[in-house]
């Protein structure tokens, strides 16, 4: 029965729209930084943002810890599906701080203009470890849902500290100033 798995992305889906509406906004200031030239603007835009987004993943995840339970009673009557969403919403706050950290690195990085590399980081996080982890820790090793829950937080915190450090690596460089459209 996969209504627990149900009721626990739905609760992390919906708070995950913070932090990615941060990334856009953080996406457009970076990209506007680099317009104009301004190296530290980069670094500041990119800083406000992670900012901003570890402060909305704090406050999601205290509330998917203390909440879990009267969340998921509002999607689900049945007890059992409750208290596995309730476990499942523990492990979803663990992720609240790569998934934001990575969302805000990657857009941060498009404002740079790098693209290329954040798919590669992502593909290798997420299908090369994550998944396959997941996979064997929750079918393989019999661990169940807090199995594949364990392949998820490894695969995003890779995905944020490599789209981080790249972010980071990359916004110390000297920048060119793009000149007005004519």
């Amino acid at each position: 029965m996969a209504a627990h798995h149900k009721v626990a992305i739905l609760a992390a889906s919906l708070f995950f729209m913070v932090p990615l509406g941060v990334a856009m906004a953080t996406t457009v200031r970076v990209g506007h930084a680099v317009g104009a030239g301004d190296a530290p603007g980069v670094r500041w835009a990119a800083a406000a943002g992670y900012s901003l987004a570890m402060v909305a993943q704090t406050a999601s995840a205290v509330v998917l810890v203390v909440g879990g339970a009267a969340l998921a009673s509002l999607v689900s009557p049945d007890p059992a599906v409750v208290a596995l969403a309730a476990l499942l919403m523990a492990y979803a706050a663990v992720f609240q701080y790569p998934d934001g950290f990575q969302a805000l690195s990657a857009g941060a990085l498009r404002g740079l203009k790098d693209t290329r590399a954040p798919m590669f980081i992502t593909v290798l996080a997420y299908w090369g470890l994550g998944l396959p982890l997941g996979y064997w820790l929750g079918i393989v090793r019999g661990q169940g849902a807090p199995g594949l829950w364990t392949g998820l937080i490894l695969g995003l915190s890779v995905a944020a500290g490599l789209l981080g450090w790249r972010f980071w690596r990359l916004a110390r460089r000297p920048l060119t100033p793009v000149g007005p459209l004519t």
